[in-house]
């Protein structure tokens, strides 16, 4: 090819380019943009629209209020055809899709289901989260020596596993944690070995172990070993969500507890209290704070705990829940009226108290799929700000809430930047209650 000829295919290439970047690229962009499912209610209002070549097809057979425009034309219900713009307001419940097309080939499916939400009394109240009402939960294993410097592994060779949940020694409940070591020493002095009662998954289990005896004779102090670490079952202070009225269920946290190692944490027998606020470690940039919170563990058990998830904990309160800014219930929003905007949070800093305060979602990711980091949000309220540094330990799962309904709940902060953190959708959540709700009942069949 001749050097000019050359020239010419290169400027020809570079303008394909450019108008490839101009028209086609922010178009795929917004496409790919589109969630594959969407949830919407009755009355609400969406538009779709395409430029050239890119358009959107609609099917003849569709809900009320789909309407379709192609230049000049509209293309009512029962008309189907390509479309350069798609509104969407109906007024009744129903299914519906719209198919995205490139140069008239199929690309995407938008599919979107009109129904009415649910109506939940939002939460913002404090909990303590325990994994169980009593006993110790083991997180791991270590080698104990006697006095001749022989190295044992008495609970592993017991078959106890890290994740399980140790209730009782020779018949005695495990109240506490500070009650184990005295309780170990009395039984052990009785008996040469001693026999654990344990829950592993929903079954107990009773494990007999052979403790090394130890004598400190400098202290002339005589203890006995297991080869264990455990770690007391109160797993700290959180949020609650939301309370469903209809199904006497409640969500919290809005992300999945995690314990030793990031390890899974089994709540067969997990329970939440109420929980007083006694203080507030202040949030810097590296540094999150906390609340401080205090519960009994016994006397304030207000539901169970049934599930641990990726976006909460979920389970039966035994009580029906107030809540002093939302005495009646609200409906939850679906992730497609989340805007970015103002919004607010309910949670309590002092005692038991709740308090709204003013927050900004930035961000709104239109997820398709279960997941817990569906907005971001930032913390815009002075009095917050001053007392906490933004969001904190502690205010997981204080419920988000923007144009009367309750679209979600805080989950994570921004190590970097306290002021800012993520949020879960509420519909995941509602979704996840109803999931786990089936699969109960499936079991029980």
């Amino acid at each position: 090819m001749p050097p000019r000829y050359k020239k010419l295919f290169s400027w020809f290439l570079l303008l394909l380019l450019g108008l490839f970047m101009l028209f086609i690229l922010p178009q795929m962009i917004k496409v790919q943009l589109y969630p594959t499912n969407l949830r919407l209610v009755p009355g609400q209002q969406l538009q779709f629209s395409l430029k050239k070549p890119f358009s959107i097809y609609l099917a003849a057979d569709r809900p009320d209020g789909i309407t379709g425009i192609n230049g000049r034309t509209k293309i009512e219900k029962g008309q189907s055809g390509h479309c350069s713009e798609v509104m969407v307001t109906s007024e009744r419940e129903g299914n519906g899709y719209i198919e995205i097309r490139f140069l008239g080939l199929p690309i995407r499916r938008v599919n979107f289901e009109i129904v009415k939400m649910p109506e939940i009394i939002p939460g913002g109240h404090a909990i303590g989260v325990l994994v169980a009402a009593k006993g110790v939960i083991v997180s791991g294993h270590l080698p104990v020596r006697d006095d001749q410097g022989r190295e044992f592994y008495p609970a592993k060779e017991a078959g106890i596993k890290v994740g399980d949940l140790i209730i009782a020694i020779n018949g005695q409940t495990i109240r506490r944690l500070s009650e184990l070591d005295s309780l170990i020493k009395s039984e052990a002095e009785k008996s040469s070995t001693l026999m654990l009662r344990v829950v592993r998954g929903g079954k107990t289990l009773d494990l007999e172990i052979t403790p090394v005896k130890k004598v400190d004779r400098e202290r002339g102090i005589i203890s006995y070993l297991l080869g264990l670490y455990v770690e007391d079952p109160a797993a700290g202070v959180g949020t609650l969500t939301y309370y469903n009225p209809q199904s006497r269920q409640y969500g919290a946290l809005g992300h999945k507890i995690l314990g030793f190692g990031h390890s899974e944490v089994s709540l067969v027998n997990g329970k939440i209290v109420a929980a007083r606020i006694t203080g507030i470690t202040h949030g810097n940039r590296g540094e999150p704070g906390e609340k401080i919170g205090i519960f009994s563990g016994h006397s304030d058990i207000i539901g169970d705990i049934f599930a641990n998830t990726e976006i909460g904990i979920f389970g039966t309160l035994y009580t029906d829940l107030n809540n002093l800014y939302y005495p009646q219930p609200i409906p939850v929003s679906t992730i497609s009226e989340v805007k970015s905007g103002p919004a607010e949070i309910l949670t309590v800093l002092s005692g038991d108290v709740i308090r709204r305060f003013s927050i900004e979602i930035q961000k709104v990711y239109h997820q398709s799929n279960l997941r817990d980091k569906g907005m971001v949000i930032k913390v815009t309220d002075p009095e917050l700000l001053l007392k906490t540094g933004g969001i904190i330990q502690g205010m997981s799962g204080s419920p988000i809430i923007q144009n009367g309904k309750l679209v979600g709940a805080v989950t994570h902060v921004f190590v970097n930047d306290p002021t800012r953190g993520y949020g879960v959708f509420a519909e995941w959540m509602l979704q996840m209650e109803k999931n786990l709700q089936k699969r109960s009942e499936r079991d029980a069949s």
